[in-house]
């Protein structure tokens, strides 16, 4: 498979709620700089512990037993496969509460203050010292709370990052030059991602529990 320039020396931090988002959002641009010879890391914000097991074959008393360890286990193969580093930030999955359902939990990600739930992003951004990070809209792409606690953090991060009076005991201070959302729906976008669309599949066959709803 043919590539454009190498880019050694450059760095891209990915920020992404769970363990199996970094397959299914933008997973084909992180194997394409990957190969070209960026260091690339995915920051996870939570454990997916209140994560569903989608996927009838992967329904299993071990999973069900402890989801928590099952998806990180996923999450280290798919990463194995986009060619890229992961990291937990080491929050709990806040889940997605349906109608009628109790509130969210008191410890859960998206329950927390924007600026500690960013003290880990900024810790990772001083240490890793990115060039780039990716992350989600506003919107946090869809409603869930997680996805849109981790725009929130991650734009505060951003903004934090290079300042050395904010967060002060978290690393020297480090500033990446760009900040991205996963947004736009045009050709050649599309265009540019076909290439690694295979690597993307592959990489998301390695969640059993989500693989039959994918």
């Amino acid at each position: 498979m043919a590539y454009g320039t190498r880019r050694p020396g450059l760095r891209l931090l990915a920020v992404h709620a769970h363990p199996d988002d970094e397959s299914s959002k933008g997973a084909a641009a992180m194997a394409h700089y990957a190969a070209e010879g960026v260091e690339v890391l995915v920051a996870i914000c939570t454990d997916g512990s209140r994560g569903a097991i989608l996927n009838p074959a992967a329904d299993l008393p071990e999973n069900r037993r402890d989801i928590r360890a099952a998806r990180s286990m996923e999450v280290a193969n798919a990463c194995r496969i986009l060619g890229v580093k992961h990291q937990f930030l080491g929050f709990t999955d806040s889940g997605l509460p349906k109608s009628g359902e109790a509130e969210l939990l008191a410890d859960c990600f998206a329950r927390q203050t924007t600026a500690d739930a960013a003290a880990p992003l900024v810790r990772l951004i001083r240490t890793m010292r990115p060039h780039v990070v990716i992350t989600y809209d506003e919107s946090g792409g869809y409603p869930h709370p997680d996805h849109v606690m981790c725009h929130k953090i991650s734009v505060t991060a951003f903004n934090a990052a290079g300042d050395p009076a904010e967060y002060p005991s978290d690393g020297p201070p480090w500033q990446p030059a760009k900040l991205y959302y996963h947004a736009g729906f045009h050709r050649a976008r599309f265009l540019a991602l076909h290439e690694e669309m295979q690597r993307c599949q592959e990489a998301r066959k390695a969640h059993a529990h989500m693989a039959e709803h994918w």
